[in-house]
Formats: C-alpha cells, structure tokens, sequence
C-alpha cells in the first residue's frame, strides 16, 4: 500500500513493451521538485519499472502502444500480460544502484540478473504481422549507457519522473484519476511543488496526433535520445545536443555535418536537412534496425513506427536550407 503506480506523459520507447511503474520513498523523506531533469529523491527510494506484453484472447503476445493489462491501483491483470523483466533503481549513501530481474514463465518470482540476458520474442503488430526479435534485458553496466548522464563521473541518476513528464493525471489510482504530482505531495512523496501554472508539462503521447509538431518532436528526441545526446552525455563527442534545454537549431542537428558517424549517415551529408527527411541522418538512423547504425543504439531493435513519422513529419515542416 505504500508503493505509488505513476506513468510518463512522453515515455521511452522499449520494442514495444509496456511498463508498469511505481515509486516509494521512506516515510517523511519526500523527493524535492526541480525544474528540470529528475526530481532530488530521498535516500532509499526505490523506483520500479515492469516491463510487460499484452495477451490477446488466444494467448498471442502484442506490438501496441494501447495498455489492456492495467487495472485500478495500478495492478496488472497477469491472464493478459506477459511479465519480462523489473529493473529497479534504489537510491543509496553513494547514489543509484541498478538492479535488472527477470520474470519465471509462471510469472510469480523475479530473480536478479546482473548480466542480463537475452529473450526472443515472437509477437504480433498491429497489422497482424508475426514479429521475431530479441528482446534485450541489460546488465547492470550497460544499465549506465543511459543513466550515467555525466559519461565523466558515470553515477546513475533516475531520469524519467521529472515535472514536465509527470505533469499529467494518473487514471489507475484505486480512488480514480487524480493529478500526479498533487498525489505525490499529498502522498508525501514530493515536496517545493509551485503553483501548477509554472510547472512544465511535456505533450501526453498520442500516436497520430500531428499538432504542435516541434513540442512533441522535442519531447521525444529529449525522452529517446536527450540522456546520451547532451552536454556531459555519452553521445556529447557528436556535438549533436538533443535534450530538451537546447535551443541551437545547430546543435539540434539542422545541416551539421556528422563528426563521426561512419556507415550510420547513410550516405547523407547533414544530421537535419530542413523538409527533407529522406535527406537527414537523424530520420535515418531512427529508422534503421541494424545494430551498427540504428538510433538510440540501447533499449531497441524494432523500429518505433508513430515516433518516427513524427520526427520525419518535424523534418519535413523545418523551413530553410543547407
């Protein structure tokens, strides 16, 4: 009962998988509001992530972005998922601890697997289409590939319950729908929350949905890519910023030159080309499935159908030339 269910308005994309999330924090040591990135937490908080499949009536797993399983107080109805793995990430003395377990076929014991593993799948899309394809369960290390957002200190931080992705009303709460960062601070979880009208709100993620196309395109590129494509991150020897502070259209990509991309610019000559996705490196490597060039190069091996038409759709209305 103390455990806290909560959801992302703009969420990572995983091949698919769904994600049942909770918090819990220690009993009067709430998490302190930022701005910006992930709220402070507490010593000993814990941050859950399950991820998950959904089952059709015959038993088949599914590609979707629509949730089935979820029930109210956040549980899952385990007859219609597919439970894959709970990666955990607890706040100790000397920062984050990152801890994957993988779920039995009976779905009711996770063991710790600090290396990791590798689990095929066969599921079908929303075309009817059977898809195969490795789902990927990190080791702790690699765990650090998109929680490290120093690449220079390398300490894992949480990134995705910041204000502007949890800006949003959780519809799972046993008492129905309630705002989420209103329940956290009633809840104790959450404290210095400001009057919601200076809080910021990433766009909900609709697939489809074609408004606003630079707020939701900037909200995915900083969900998707903004941990390792920012100053200090993994990716900041591209020179390539995608988080959400960057306001340089350069530094986004628009007709920069690759510094070293290889085989993974396509044989195309800047990471953005105004209007022309076909033209751009960026639009490319999200695209692509092949592990020596696809974008972001951990968490995926399917092709997130929605997320890239919308950044070729950003592409597309950019105006300019190079």
């Amino acid at each position: 009962p103390d455990v806290l269910p909560y959801d992302l308005a703009t969420p990572l994309f995983s091949d698919y998988a769904l994600k049942l999330r909770t918090a819990w924090m220690p009993k009067g040591s709430p998490a302190s509001y930022t701005e910006t990135d992930s709220f402070d937490f507490p010593v000993g908080s814990i941050l859950s992530k399950t991820f998950y499949y959904p089952r059709s009536a015959d038993g088949s797993l599914l590609l979707t972005e629509e949730d089935p399983g979820l029930e109210a107080g956040g549980k899952l109805d385990l007859d219609r998922v597919r439970l894959l793995e709970t990666r955990l990430l607890v706040r100790q003395e000397q920062g984050w601890q990152a801890l994957p377990y993988i779920w039995n076929e009976s779905q009711d014991e996770a063991t710790l697997q600090i290396t990791g593993a590798i689990e095929r799948i066969t599921a079908r899309d929303a075309s009817g289409q059977q898809e195969q394809f490795p789902y990927i369960v990190p080791n702790r290390n690699e765990c650090a590939g998109c929680h490290a957002l120093n690449e220079a200190s390398g300490q894992l931080q949480a990134i995705g319950p910041s204000a502007r992705n949890l800006n949003k009303t959780y519809a799972h709460y046993p008492e129905g729908a309630a705002s989420q960062l209103e329940t956290w601070e009633a809840r104790g979880f959450l404290q210095g929350l400001p009057a919601p009208s200076r809080i910021p709100r990433d766009p909900l993620w609709e697939p489809g949905v074609r408004d606003q196309l630079e707020y939701r395109a900037r909200a995915w590129l900083d969900v998707n890519c903004g941990h390792c494509h920012r100053p200090a991150g993994a990716g900041a020897t591209s020179g390539l910023y995608l988080h959400r502070a960057e306001t340089s259209m350069v530094r986004l990509g628009q007709c920069k030159p690759p510094i070293a991309a290889g085989r993974g610019t396509g044989g195309n000559r800047y990471s953005i080309v105004p209007g022309d996705p076909d033209a751009s490196i960026l639009a490319y490597r999200i695209a692509s499935r092949d592990p020596g060039i696809l974008m972001p190069e951990l968490g995926r091996t399917l092709v997130q159908e929605s997320g890239l038409e919308l950044i070729r759709d950003w592409i597309a209305a950019l105006p300019g030339e190079c």
